[in-house]
Protein backbone atom coordinates (compact mmCIF):
# COMPACT_ATOMS: atom_id res chain seq x y z
CA UNK A 1 0.00 0.00 0.00
CA UNK A 2 1.50 3.56 -1.20
CA UNK A 3 1.76 6.53 1.37
CA UNK A 4 -0.81 8.47 -0.58
CA UNK A 5 -3.02 5.59 0.53
CA UNK A 6 -1.70 5.40 3.51
CA UNK A 7 -2.41 9.33 4.27
CA UNK A 8 -6.08 9.14 2.73
CA UNK A 9 -6.86 6.68 5.43
CA UNK A 10 -5.38 8.31 8.34
CA UNK A 11 -7.23 11.50 7.58
CA UNK A 12 -10.65 9.64 7.16
CA UNK A 13 -10.06 7.57 10.20
CA UNK A 14 -9.30 11.78 11.68
CA UNK A 15 -12.76 12.83 10.44
CA UNK A 16 -10.93 15.23 8.15
CA UNK A 17 -11.97 16.36 4.55
CA UNK A 18 -15.38 17.38 3.20
CA UNK A 19 -18.63 16.14 4.07
CA UNK A 20 -20.65 14.64 6.87
CA UNK A 21 -19.54 10.92 8.02
CA UNK A 22 -22.20 9.10 5.93
CA UNK A 23 -20.59 11.02 2.91
CA UNK A 24 -17.34 10.36 3.73
CA UNK A 25 -17.79 6.62 4.68
CA UNK A 26 -19.72 6.18 0.84
CA UNK A 27 -16.68 8.02 -0.79
CA UNK A 28 -14.37 6.28 1.00
CA UNK A 29 -15.71 2.61 0.22
CA UNK A 30 -15.93 3.50 -3.08
CA UNK A 31 -12.48 4.60 -3.65
CA UNK A 32 -10.81 1.98 -1.96
CA UNK A 33 -10.91 -1.89 -1.69
CA UNK A 34 -9.34 -2.98 1.32
CA UNK A 35 -8.39 -6.40 -0.44
CA UNK A 36 -6.02 -7.97 -1.01
CA UNK A 37 -3.93 -6.40 1.54
CA UNK A 38 0.05 -6.89 0.41
CA UNK A 39 2.51 -8.20 3.40
CA UNK A 40 4.99 -5.67 4.27
CA UNK A 41 7.10 -8.85 6.24
CA UNK A 42 9.45 -11.57 5.62
CA UNK A 43 8.11 -15.21 5.37
CA UNK A 44 8.78 -16.55 8.53
CA UNK A 45 6.84 -18.63 10.59
CA UNK A 46 7.31 -16.60 13.42
CA UNK A 47 6.59 -12.96 11.87
CA UNK A 48 3.63 -11.31 10.37
CA UNK A 49 2.51 -8.07 9.83
CA UNK A 50 -0.22 -6.01 11.37
CA UNK A 51 -1.68 -5.77 7.59
CA UNK A 52 -1.35 -9.88 7.38
CA UNK A 53 -3.30 -10.10 10.72
CA UNK A 54 -5.96 -8.24 9.90
CA UNK A 55 -6.94 -9.99 6.86
CA UNK A 56 -6.78 -13.01 9.08
CA UNK A 57 -9.08 -12.22 11.37
CA UNK A 58 -12.29 -10.94 10.98
CA UNK A 59 -11.56 -7.68 10.18
CA UNK A 60 -10.88 -8.73 6.63
CA UNK A 61 -13.76 -7.09 5.16
CA UNK A 62 -13.82 -6.03 1.29
CA UNK A 63 -15.21 -2.73 0.77
CA UNK A 64 -17.49 -1.98 -2.09
CA UNK A 65 -19.88 0.44 -2.89
CA UNK A 66 -22.90 0.07 -2.98
CA UNK A 67 -22.25 -3.38 -1.16
CA UNK A 68 -19.84 -4.57 1.48
CA UNK A 69 -19.36 -8.50 1.41
CA UNK A 70 -18.02 -9.95 4.55
CA UNK A 71 -14.40 -12.10 3.86
CA UNK A 72 -12.25 -13.99 6.16
CA UNK A 73 -9.37 -14.90 4.27
CA UNK A 74 -10.45 -14.10 1.05
CA UNK A 75 -13.42 -16.28 1.63
CA UNK A 76 -16.97 -14.65 1.65
CA UNK A 77 -18.45 -16.58 4.76
CA UNK A 78 -21.63 -14.53 5.07
CA UNK A 79 -24.02 -13.68 2.68
CA UNK A 80 -23.22 -10.44 0.81
CA UNK A 81 -25.38 -7.45 2.85
CA UNK A 82 -28.12 -5.82 0.86
CA UNK A 83 -26.82 -1.90 1.98
CA UNK A 84 -23.59 -0.85 2.98
CA UNK A 85 -24.13 -0.62 6.92
CA UNK A 86 -22.16 0.64 9.89
CA UNK A 87 -19.25 1.67 7.49
CA UNK A 88 -16.98 3.35 9.60
CA UNK A 89 -16.58 0.07 11.68
CA UNK A 90 -15.08 -0.85 8.45
CA UNK A 91 -12.65 2.07 6.84
CA UNK A 92 -9.58 1.42 9.49
CA UNK A 93 -10.04 -2.05 8.54
CA UNK A 94 -6.44 -2.45 7.82
CA UNK A 95 -3.33 -1.58 10.17
CA UNK A 96 -0.87 0.09 8.32
CA UNK A 97 2.42 -0.44 11.23
CA UNK A 98 5.46 -1.55 9.25
CA UNK A 99 8.18 -3.78 9.88
CA UNK A 100 8.36 -7.66 11.54
CA UNK A 101 7.38 -8.78 14.80
CA UNK A 102 6.86 -11.87 16.61
CA UNK A 103 3.35 -13.78 16.43
CA UNK A 104 1.06 -13.58 18.57
CA UNK A 105 0.27 -16.76 18.76
CA UNK A 106 3.36 -18.28 17.16
CA UNK A 107 3.50 -22.05 18.15
CA UNK A 108 6.28 -24.37 17.58
CA UNK A 109 5.44 -28.17 18.37
CA UNK A 110 8.64 -29.38 20.75
CA UNK A 111 9.79 -32.66 18.70
CA UNK A 112 11.36 -33.90 22.40
CA UNK A 113 7.88 -33.99 23.75
CA UNK A 114 7.16 -37.46 25.99
CA UNK A 115 3.48 -36.99 25.68
CA UNK A 116 3.04 -37.98 21.73
CA UNK A 117 -0.13 -38.65 20.94
CA UNK A 118 -2.68 -37.34 23.84
CA UNK A 119 -0.66 -34.09 24.97
CA UNK A 120 1.56 -31.70 23.18
CA UNK A 121 3.67 -29.29 24.84
CA UNK A 122 4.06 -25.90 22.67
CA UNK A 123 6.81 -22.70 23.61
CA UNK A 124 4.80 -19.13 22.78
CA UNK A 125 5.21 -15.77 23.41
CA UNK A 126 3.91 -14.12 26.78
CA UNK A 127 0.00 -13.53 27.47
CA UNK A 128 -1.14 -11.69 24.55
CA UNK A 129 -2.51 -7.75 25.13
CA UNK A 130 -6.09 -6.57 24.76
CA UNK A 131 -6.78 -5.06 21.00
CA UNK A 132 -6.14 -1.45 21.38
CA UNK A 133 -9.04 0.66 21.80
CA UNK A 134 -8.38 2.66 18.16
CA UNK A 135 -8.88 -0.30 16.59
CA UNK A 136 -11.15 -0.12 13.81
CA UNK A 137 -13.90 -2.45 15.01
CA UNK A 138 -13.94 -1.04 18.31
CA UNK A 139 -15.29 2.19 17.68
CA UNK A 140 -18.94 3.09 18.32
CA UNK A 141 -21.57 4.17 15.78
CA UNK A 142 -20.61 7.44 14.72
CA UNK A 143 -24.15 8.67 15.00
CA UNK A 144 -25.10 6.32 17.66
CA UNK A 145 -27.40 3.89 15.94
CA UNK A 146 -27.30 0.20 16.81
CA UNK A 147 -24.27 -1.72 17.72
CA UNK A 148 -23.03 -4.40 20.19
CA UNK A 149 -25.98 -6.72 18.25
CA UNK A 150 -26.55 -10.46 19.57
CA UNK A 151 -29.23 -13.11 19.65
CA UNK A 152 -30.36 -14.98 22.73
CA UNK A 153 -32.82 -17.98 23.06
CA UNK A 154 -36.08 -16.52 24.63
CA UNK A 155 -38.08 -19.57 25.07
CA UNK A 156 -37.39 -23.39 26.04
CA UNK A 157 -37.31 -24.64 22.48
CA UNK A 158 -36.06 -22.04 20.25
CA UNK A 159 -39.14 -20.70 18.11
CA UNK A 160 -38.50 -17.13 20.32
CA UNK A 161 -35.72 -15.45 19.51
CA UNK A 162 -33.99 -12.14 21.07
CA UNK A 163 -32.51 -9.24 19.10
CA UNK A 164 -29.96 -7.78 22.02
CA UNK A 165 -28.54 -4.27 21.14
CA UNK A 166 -27.17 -0.93 22.40
CA UNK A 167 -27.64 2.21 20.59
CA UNK A 168 -26.18 5.75 21.86
CA UNK A 169 -29.04 7.30 20.02
CA UNK A 170 -32.80 7.60 21.53
CA UNK A 171 -34.53 5.05 19.06
CA UNK A 172 -37.60 2.90 19.58
CA UNK A 173 -36.91 -0.81 20.35
CA UNK A 174 -38.24 -1.98 16.91
CA UNK A 175 -37.33 -4.94 14.79
CA UNK A 176 -38.71 -5.52 11.43
CA UNK A 177 -38.18 -8.93 9.69
CA UNK A 178 -39.22 -11.52 7.83
CA UNK A 179 -39.14 -15.18 6.43
CA UNK A 180 -36.90 -16.65 3.68
CA UNK A 181 -36.66 -13.09 2.15
CA UNK A 182 -35.58 -9.44 2.96
CA UNK A 183 -39.41 -8.36 2.45
CA UNK A 184 -39.37 -6.98 6.56
CA UNK A 185 -43.40 -7.58 6.61
CA UNK A 186 -43.26 -8.52 10.20
CA UNK A 187 -42.74 -6.41 13.26
CA UNK A 188 -41.98 -6.66 17.18
CA UNK A 189 -41.48 -4.07 19.81
CA UNK A 190 -39.60 -4.13 23.18
CA UNK A 191 -39.75 -2.31 26.33
CA UNK A 192 -38.46 1.07 26.65
CA UNK A 193 -34.71 0.64 26.54
CA UNK A 194 -32.51 1.18 29.80
CA UNK A 195 -29.46 1.83 30.61
CA UNK A 196 -27.09 0.87 33.83
CA UNK A 197 -24.81 2.52 35.66
CA UNK A 198 -21.75 1.13 37.38
CA UNK A 199 -19.32 3.37 39.31
CA UNK A 200 -18.72 6.61 37.22
CA UNK A 201 -20.30 4.76 34.03
CA UNK A 202 -23.54 4.73 32.42
CA UNK A 203 -23.86 2.28 29.65
CA UNK A 204 -25.84 3.12 26.27
CA UNK A 205 -29.01 2.29 25.89
CA UNK A 206 -29.87 -1.22 25.96
CA UNK A 207 -32.63 -3.17 24.08
CA UNK A 208 -34.37 -6.56 23.99
CA UNK A 209 -36.82 -7.29 21.27
CA UNK A 210 -38.15 -10.97 21.38
CA UNK A 211 -39.29 -12.47 18.07
CA UNK A 212 -41.88 -15.13 18.72
CA UNK A 213 -43.90 -18.06 17.08
CA UNK A 214 -40.79 -18.50 14.76
CA UNK A 215 -41.04 -21.56 12.57
CA UNK A 216 -38.34 -24.19 13.00
CA UNK A 217 -35.48 -24.44 10.57
CA UNK A 218 -36.06 -21.32 9.03
CA UNK A 219 -34.01 -18.22 8.15
CA UNK A 220 -34.80 -14.71 9.14
CA UNK A 221 -34.20 -11.65 7.96
CA UNK A 222 -34.13 -8.79 10.04
CA UNK A 223 -33.55 -5.02 10.49
CA UNK A 224 -33.04 -3.12 13.61
CA UNK A 225 -34.74 0.27 14.02
CA UNK A 226 -37.21 1.63 10.84
CA UNK A 227 -34.66 4.78 9.45
CA UNK A 228 -33.62 4.19 5.98
CA UNK A 229 -30.33 5.53 7.20
CA UNK A 230 -27.46 3.48 7.09
CA UNK A 231 -25.87 4.04 10.17
CA UNK A 232 -29.33 4.16 11.93
CA UNK A 233 -30.44 0.78 11.61
CA UNK A 234 -28.87 -2.24 11.34
CA UNK A 235 -29.73 -5.44 9.01
CA UNK A 236 -28.59 -9.45 10.13
CA UNK A 237 -30.27 -12.73 9.90
CA UNK A 238 -30.52 -16.38 10.92
CA UNK A 239 -31.85 -19.62 11.39
CA UNK A 240 -33.87 -21.05 13.32
CA UNK A 241 -33.04 -24.09 15.19
CA UNK A 242 -34.62 -28.01 14.23
CA UNK A 243 -37.78 -28.83 15.89
CA UNK A 244 -36.61 -30.84 19.26
CA UNK A 245 -36.22 -34.46 17.84
CA UNK A 246 -33.91 -37.69 18.50
CA UNK A 247 -32.78 -37.97 14.90
CA UNK A 248 -32.18 -34.45 14.26
CA UNK A 249 -28.40 -33.49 13.01
CA UNK A 250 -27.15 -30.01 14.33
CA UNK A 251 -23.87 -28.97 15.08
CA UNK A 252 -22.46 -26.37 17.76
CA UNK A 253 -19.64 -24.07 18.07
CA UNK A 254 -18.04 -24.02 21.70
CA UNK A 255 -16.19 -21.69 23.25
CA UNK A 256 -14.48 -20.34 26.58
CA UNK A 257 -13.33 -17.42 28.43
CA UNK A 258 -12.60 -15.35 24.75
CA UNK A 259 -12.00 -11.75 26.11
CA UNK A 260 -10.67 -9.39 23.55
CA UNK A 261 -6.89 -9.89 22.07
CA UNK A 262 -5.65 -10.07 19.06
CA UNK A 263 -5.72 -13.78 19.83
CA UNK A 264 -9.37 -13.56 20.71
CA UNK A 265 -9.89 -12.39 17.12
CA UNK A 266 -7.93 -15.04 15.82
CA UNK A 267 -10.38 -17.34 17.44
CA UNK A 268 -13.17 -15.81 16.71
CA UNK A 269 -12.08 -15.82 12.91
CA UNK A 270 -12.09 -19.84 13.01
CA UNK A 271 -15.09 -19.61 14.75
CA UNK A 272 -16.87 -18.45 12.21
CA UNK A 273 -15.10 -20.35 9.64
CA UNK A 274 -16.11 -23.37 11.82
CA UNK A 275 -20.30 -23.26 10.53
CA UNK A 276 -21.47 -23.90 13.80
CA UNK A 277 -25.62 -23.28 13.89
CA UNK A 278 -25.54 -21.98 17.76
CA UNK A 279 -22.84 -20.87 19.85
CA UNK A 280 -22.15 -22.74 23.38
CA UNK A 281 -20.12 -20.21 25.37
CA UNK A 282 -18.59 -20.99 28.85
CA UNK A 283 -18.45 -18.04 30.40
CA UNK A 284 -15.86 -14.95 30.96
CA UNK A 285 -17.10 -13.21 27.69
CA UNK A 286 -15.30 -9.88 27.98
CA UNK A 287 -12.04 -9.48 30.67
CA UNK A 288 -14.12 -6.02 31.65
CA UNK A 289 -13.03 -6.74 35.21
CA UNK A 290 -15.24 -3.60 36.04
CA UNK A 291 -14.04 -1.56 33.18
CA UNK A 292 -17.48 -1.30 31.48
CA UNK A 293 -16.17 0.11 28.34
CA UNK A 294 -14.40 -2.88 27.67
CA UNK A 295 -17.81 -4.27 27.57
CA UNK A 296 -18.85 -2.05 25.12
CA UNK A 297 -15.45 -2.81 22.84
CA UNK A 298 -16.03 -6.77 23.33
CA UNK A 299 -19.85 -6.27 21.92
CA UNK A 300 -18.46 -4.47 18.93
CA UNK A 301 -15.75 -7.07 18.61
CA UNK A 302 -18.55 -9.81 18.06
CA UNK A 303 -20.89 -8.35 16.57
CA UNK A 304 -20.47 -9.73 12.86
CA UNK A 305 -20.61 -13.44 14.34
CA UNK A 306 -22.97 -12.59 17.60
CA UNK A 307 -26.07 -10.62 14.73
CA UNK A 308 -26.15 -14.32 12.92
CA UNK A 309 -24.94 -17.37 15.20
CA UNK A 310 -28.12 -17.58 18.55
CA UNK A 311 -25.65 -17.86 21.44
CA UNK A 312 -26.20 -20.01 24.79
CA UNK A 313 -23.90 -19.25 27.74
CA UNK A 314 -23.41 -19.71 31.30
CA UNK A 315 -21.93 -16.67 33.47
CA UNK A 316 -18.04 -16.74 34.62
CA UNK A 317 -15.84 -14.94 37.31
CA UNK A 318 -15.11 -12.32 34.97
CA UNK A 319 -18.67 -11.29 34.87
CA UNK A 320 -19.58 -11.48 38.69
CA UNK A 321 -17.97 -7.54 38.80
CA UNK A 322 -18.82 -7.50 42.92
CA UNK A 323 -17.07 -4.34 44.21
CA UNK A 324 -17.69 -3.11 47.64
CA UNK A 325 -15.38 -0.40 48.40
CA UNK A 326 -16.53 1.16 45.10
CA UNK A 327 -20.28 0.44 46.28
CA UNK A 328 -20.82 -1.78 43.48
CA UNK A 329 -23.33 -4.63 45.46
CA UNK A 330 -24.69 -6.56 42.57
CA UNK A 331 -23.19 -9.23 41.30
CA UNK A 332 -23.20 -9.82 37.22
CA UNK A 333 -24.81 -6.23 36.57
CA UNK A 334 -23.57 -5.87 32.96
CA UNK A 335 -24.35 -9.16 31.78
CA UNK A 336 -27.87 -9.65 32.75
CA UNK A 337 -28.55 -6.26 31.63
CA UNK A 338 -26.82 -6.89 28.47
CA UNK A 339 -28.32 -10.67 27.39
CA UNK A 340 -31.29 -12.32 27.89
CA UNK A 341 -31.59 -15.65 29.04
CA UNK A 342 -34.85 -18.32 28.58
CA UNK A 343 -34.78 -19.08 32.47
CA UNK A 344 -38.56 -17.80 32.94
CA UNK A 345 -39.52 -20.87 29.99
CA UNK A 346 -37.48 -22.63 32.27
CA UNK A 347 -38.56 -22.62 35.33
CA UNK A 348 -35.74 -21.29 37.05
CA UNK A 349 -35.35 -18.54 39.99
CA UNK A 350 -33.40 -16.25 37.68
CA UNK A 351 -31.36 -15.33 34.63
CA UNK A 352 -28.28 -17.10 36.27
CA UNK A 353 -28.78 -20.51 35.50
CA UNK A 354 -31.33 -21.31 33.05
CA UNK A 355 -32.20 -24.54 30.65
CA UNK A 356 -33.12 -24.63 26.45
CA UNK A 357 -34.06 -27.43 23.82
CA UNK A 358 -31.99 -27.41 20.56
CA UNK A 359 -33.42 -29.49 18.60
CA UNK A 360 -31.59 -33.39 19.78
CA UNK A 361 -30.37 -31.44 23.18
CA UNK A 362 -31.22 -30.18 26.50
CA UNK A 363 -28.92 -27.79 27.44
CA UNK A 364 -28.51 -26.95 31.01
CA UNK A 365 -26.72 -24.10 31.97
CA UNK A 366 -25.14 -24.37 35.50
CA UNK A 367 -23.96 -21.31 37.37
CA UNK A 368 -20.58 -21.73 39.37
CA UNK A 369 -20.94 -18.80 41.31
CA UNK A 370 -24.26 -18.98 42.76
CA UNK A 371 -24.33 -21.73 45.64
CA UNK A 372 -25.34 -26.00 44.26
CA UNK A 373 -25.35 -26.70 47.96
CA UNK A 374 -28.39 -29.15 48.63
CA UNK A 375 -31.66 -27.75 49.06
CA UNK A 376 -30.62 -24.60 47.51
CA UNK A 377 -32.57 -23.07 44.72
CA UNK A 378 -29.87 -23.84 42.13
CA UNK A 379 -29.49 -27.31 43.00
CA UNK A 380 -33.40 -28.09 43.48
CA UNK A 381 -33.95 -26.61 40.09
CA UNK A 382 -31.34 -28.61 38.76
CA UNK A 383 -32.05 -31.80 40.15
CA UNK A 384 -35.74 -31.15 38.92
CA UNK A 385 -35.24 -29.91 35.56
CA UNK A 386 -32.84 -33.10 34.75
CA UNK A 387 -35.42 -35.68 36.01
CA UNK A 388 -38.16 -34.36 33.58
CA UNK A 389 -35.85 -34.50 30.40
CA UNK A 390 -37.99 -36.39 27.53
CA UNK A 391 -35.06 -38.68 26.32
CA UNK A 392 -37.38 -39.50 23.32
CA UNK A 393 -37.47 -36.03 22.19
CA UNK A 394 -34.10 -34.44 23.35
CA UNK A 395 -31.85 -37.74 23.77
CA UNK A 396 -28.51 -35.90 23.97
CA UNK A 397 -28.47 -34.15 27.48
CA UNK A 398 -25.16 -31.23 27.75
CA UNK A 399 -24.43 -29.63 30.84
CA UNK A 400 -22.27 -26.46 30.08
CA UNK A 401 -20.52 -24.43 33.35
CA UNK A 402 -17.99 -22.16 34.07
CA UNK A 403 -15.27 -23.97 36.64
CA UNK A 404 -14.58 -27.08 35.49
CA UNK A 405 -15.36 -30.16 37.97
CA UNK A 406 -12.05 -32.25 36.68
CA UNK A 407 -8.90 -30.54 35.98
CA UNK A 408 -4.91 -30.88 36.18
CA UNK A 409 -3.41 -28.01 35.64
CA UNK A 410 -1.84 -25.93 38.33
CA UNK A 411 -4.38 -22.84 37.49
CA UNK A 412 -7.87 -23.00 39.57
CA UNK A 413 -6.97 -26.57 40.54
CA UNK A 414 -9.50 -28.40 42.79
CA UNK A 415 -11.78 -25.17 42.21
CA UNK A 416 -14.49 -27.18 41.34
CA UNK A 417 -14.59 -29.56 43.70
CA UNK A 418 -17.73 -28.48 45.98
CA UNK A 419 -20.19 -28.11 43.10
CA UNK A 420 -18.73 -31.82 41.24
CA UNK A 421 -19.73 -33.43 44.64
CA UNK A 422 -23.16 -31.62 44.58
CA UNK A 423 -24.01 -32.37 40.99
CA UNK A 424 -21.65 -35.73 39.62
CA UNK A 425 -23.86 -37.88 40.83
CA UNK A 426 -27.26 -36.65 39.44
CA UNK A 427 -25.32 -36.00 36.44
CA UNK A 428 -24.44 -39.99 36.15
CA UNK A 429 -27.67 -40.77 37.67
CA UNK A 430 -29.55 -39.27 34.75
CA UNK A 431 -26.97 -40.18 31.82
CA UNK A 432 -25.78 -36.40 30.67
CA UNK A 433 -23.88 -37.35 27.64
CA UNK A 434 -21.38 -34.11 28.50
CA UNK A 435 -20.51 -31.59 30.72
CA UNK A 436 -18.24 -28.39 29.06
CA UNK A 437 -16.40 -25.75 31.42
CA UNK A 438 -14.04 -23.03 30.99
CA UNK A 439 -12.18 -20.99 33.54
CA UNK A 440 -8.42 -22.69 32.29
CA UNK A 441 -7.45 -21.05 30.24
CA UNK A 442 -6.05 -24.31 28.07
CA UNK A 443 -7.95 -27.20 26.52
CA UNK A 444 -8.71 -30.47 28.63
CA UNK A 445 -10.44 -33.33 27.44
CA UNK A 446 -11.29 -36.26 29.92
CA UNK A 447 -12.10 -39.97 29.88
CA UNK A 448 -15.59 -40.77 31.38
CA UNK A 449 -15.81 -40.59 34.60
CA UNK A 450 -17.55 -40.50 38.08
CA UNK A 451 -15.53 -39.67 40.94
CA UNK A 452 -12.35 -39.95 39.69
CA UNK A 453 -12.96 -43.45 37.81
CA UNK A 454 -13.38 -44.27 34.16
CA UNK A 455 -16.95 -44.85 33.89
CA UNK A 456 -18.49 -45.72 30.36
CA UNK A 457 -22.00 -44.18 31.96
CA UNK A 458 -20.85 -41.47 33.20
CA UNK A 459 -20.19 -38.03 30.84
CA UNK A 460 -17.40 -37.00 28.88
CA UNK A 461 -15.48 -33.65 30.57
CA UNK A 462 -14.17 -31.03 28.45
CA UNK A 463 -12.63 -27.86 29.63
CA UNK A 464 -12.24 -25.26 26.63
CA UNK A 465 -11.21 -22.18 28.39
CA UNK A 466 -9.00 -21.46 25.69
CA UNK A 467 -10.42 -18.61 23.65
CA UNK A 468 -7.94 -16.41 23.85
CA UNK A 469 -8.06 -13.44 26.65
CA UNK A 470 -5.46 -11.43 28.38
CA UNK A 471 -4.38 -13.67 31.07
CA UNK A 472 -2.90 -16.37 28.15
CA UNK A 473 -3.00 -19.90 28.48
CA UNK A 474 -2.50 -21.93 31.83
CA UNK A 475 0.98 -23.99 31.08
CA UNK A 476 1.99 -25.25 34.21
CA UNK A 477 0.64 -28.79 35.12
CA UNK A 478 -0.27 -29.78 38.53
CA UNK A 479 -0.18 -33.36 37.98
CA UNK A 480 2.54 -34.04 35.91
CA UNK A 481 2.63 -36.51 34.09
CA UNK A 482 -0.82 -36.66 32.46
CA UNK A 483 -3.03 -39.47 34.55
CA UNK A 484 -4.96 -42.00 32.83
CA UNK A 485 -8.04 -40.51 32.96
CA UNK A 486 -6.93 -37.46 31.21
CA UNK A 487 -7.44 -38.47 27.29
CA UNK A 488 -6.16 -35.60 25.86
CA UNK A 489 -4.60 -31.69 27.51
CA UNK A 490 -2.70 -29.08 25.48
CA UNK A 491 -2.19 -25.85 26.95
CA UNK A 492 -2.98 -24.06 23.84
CA UNK A 493 -5.60 -21.30 22.09
CA UNK A 494 -8.61 -22.79 20.21
CA UNK A 495 -12.31 -23.50 19.98
CA UNK A 496 -14.45 -26.71 19.79
CA UNK A 497 -17.34 -27.90 18.00
CA UNK A 498 -19.91 -30.63 18.82
CA UNK A 499 -21.46 -32.31 15.88
CA UNK A 500 -24.93 -34.56 16.86
CA UNK A 501 -26.04 -36.91 13.84
CA UNK A 502 -28.73 -38.80 15.34
CA UNK A 503 -30.04 -40.01 18.37
CA UNK A 504 -27.00 -42.19 19.12
CA UNK A 505 -23.99 -40.31 17.84
CA UNK A 506 -22.02 -37.44 17.82
CA UNK A 507 -18.46 -36.05 17.18
CA UNK A 508 -16.69 -33.30 19.70
CA UNK A 509 -13.11 -31.64 17.47
CA UNK A 510 -10.71 -29.02 19.51
CA UNK A 511 -9.28 -26.77 16.87
CA UNK A 512 -6.16 -25.20 18.12
CA UNK A 513 -5.47 -22.02 16.76
CA UNK A 514 -1.68 -23.02 14.99
CA UNK A 515 -0.29 -19.94 14.16
CA UNK A 516 -2.85 -18.57 11.72
CA UNK A 517 -4.86 -21.52 10.68
CA UNK A 518 -7.00 -23.40 12.57
CA UNK A 519 -5.98 -27.42 13.44
CA UNK A 520 -8.17 -30.35 14.05
CA UNK A 521 -5.88 -31.43 16.98
CA UNK A 522 -8.39 -33.56 18.78
CA UNK A 523 -11.42 -35.47 17.79
CA UNK A 524 -13.49 -37.96 20.12
CA UNK A 525 -16.94 -39.41 19.18
CA UNK A 526 -19.61 -39.82 21.47
CA UNK A 527 -22.45 -42.90 21.87
CA UNK A 528 -25.35 -41.40 23.50
CA UNK A 529 -25.17 -42.45 27.31
CA UNK A 530 -29.03 -42.81 27.66
CA UNK A 531 -29.43 -44.97 24.12
CA UNK A 532 -27.72 -47.77 26.15
CA UNK A 533 -28.76 -47.01 29.72
CA UNK A 534 -30.25 -50.79 30.29
CA UNK A 535 -26.48 -51.82 30.40
CA UNK A 536 -25.52 -48.79 32.66
CA UNK A 537 -25.29 -50.19 36.34
CA UNK A 538 -26.82 -47.41 38.65
CA UNK A 539 -24.86 -44.61 40.15
CA UNK A 540 -23.69 -45.29 43.90
CA UNK A 541 -24.47 -42.22 45.49
CA UNK A 542 -21.26 -40.64 46.87
CA UNK A 543 -20.92 -40.13 50.64
CA UNK A 544 -22.68 -37.47 52.69
CA UNK A 545 -20.93 -36.55 56.04
CA UNK A 546 -23.15 -36.75 59.01
CA UNK A 547 -24.14 -35.09 62.40
CA UNK A 548 -25.17 -36.49 65.16
CA UNK A 549 -26.85 -35.01 67.65
CA UNK A 550 -25.50 -35.59 71.06
CA UNK A 551 -26.93 -37.20 73.70
CA UNK A 552 -25.09 -36.88 76.48
CA UNK A 553 -26.26 -34.41 79.73
CA UNK A 554 -23.85 -32.36 81.21
CA UNK A 555 -24.48 -31.92 85.11
CA UNK A 556 -24.79 -28.09 86.19
CA UNK A 557 -22.20 -27.61 89.08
Amino acid sequence: MDNSLDQRIKKKAKGEGEGDSHSQARRFASQVNLAPLESKCKTSVNCVSHSDRTRQLYLGYTLRAPQSTFEFGGREICNTMDKLRVISFLVLGILLHSGCEEQVMGQSLDPNSPYSGHETEYTRPSADLDMHLDEPILQPNPLGGPEQVFLTFEDRTGTAVTVNWSSNKTMESLVLYSKGSKKYDMSARGEIPKRYTYMDYTSGLLHHVTLSHLEYSTKYYYKIGSSDEDLLTFYGDFTTPPAPGPNTPIKFTVVGDLGQTYSSNITLGHMMESQGQYLLNMGDFSYADSYQPRWDTWGRMMTPYSSKVPFIFTYGNHEIEYDEAAGERVSFVAATRRFSTPWKSSHSEGPLYYSVNIGPVHIVSLNSYVSLAKHTPQYRWMEADLKTVDRSVTPWVVIITHTPWYNTYNLHYLEGEVMRNAVEYFARKYHVDAIFAGHVHSYERFKRLYFYEQDDCAPLYVTIGDGGNREGPATQFKIDPIPSYTAYREPSFGHGTLEIFNSTTAVFKWHRNQDTEAVTADVFYLSNVHSRAKTCPPAHEPLQPSYRLSTRVIASS
